[in-house]
């Protein structure tokens, strides 16, 4: 068996600083959300979806709205890339791991079980995050997959079949930790078994991630200590 984690979400507690950056650098452009908003829009996806989302949300902000198409998905990805600086100087500040994860790698050790990180965020992400928390230990340069290592992250399936490919692993005896529908999907495409890791219920009425978790075939769970039996 090998467990593959996803890295913001599920080992990291790294959502709500991100999507508070966010919120904070899309004001200026008139584009005014809150953070469950954020979430519910970029949680889980590549850098490259998230670009063209906010392209998307450019086009009905003035002034950007009258800009042509290329000139709003340029602007965007530049946009995105003072976001994710902004981002690791907010995570410079301490990030915390998730509750009763280090409990959880402990035990896969123990029981000599193989596991690994594959995140759409970038390796630099990953090495702060998982250094400032004290989880870097846990995860080698060889166990960290970035779907910068890909052609295309998640939701394709490249990331984790690259992941389960260099641990050595058939898809088909991987387990993917996931909080995000966008990752989930990843996994079903991937032919590799579903745990959503799902701690809260939905910030809004229209978040239906239970639901798309579930429609990827997820089992859902709520507490990080639940994973050991369900493994």
């Amino acid at each position: 068996m090998l467990v593959i984690f996803d890295c913001d979400g599920v080992l990291v507690d790294t959502e709500t600083v991100s999507a508070e950056v966010l919120r904070d650098c899309l004001q200026p452009l008139g584009i005014n959300i809150n953070v469950a908003e954020v979430l519910s829009l970029f949680r889980g996806k590549s850098i490259a979806v998230c670009a063209e989302q906010v392209a998307a949300l450019l086009a009905d902000s003035e002034p950007y709205q009258s800009w042509p198409v290329a000139e709003r998905e340029a602007f965007a990805e530049e946009f995105w890339g003072k976001v994710q600086q902004e981002t690791l100087v907010a995570f410079e500040s301490g990030v915390k791991p998730i509750a009763g994860i280090r409990t959880v790698l402990d035990w896969l050790r123990g029981e000599g079980i193989a596991f690994c990180v594959a995140s759409n965020g970038r390796h630099e992400k990953m090495q702060m995050t998982l250094g400032s928390t004290g989880l870097l230990d846990y995860f080698p340069r060889a166990n960290r997959f970035s779907a910068t290592d890909v052609d295309q992250g998640k939701p394709a399936p490249d990331l984790f079949l690259h992941a389960a490919r260099a641990m050595g692993a058939k898809p088909s005896a991987a387990v993917v930790v996931e909080d995000s529908p966008s990752g989930a999907r990843a996994a079903r495409l991937a032919g590799m078994s579903l745990l959503g890791y799902c701690p809260y219920e939905p910030l809004l009425a229209r978040d239906n991630t239970d639901a798309l978790m579930l429609a990827e075939g997820a089992r859902l769970f709520r507490q990080m200590d639940e994973l050991p039996k369900l493994l």
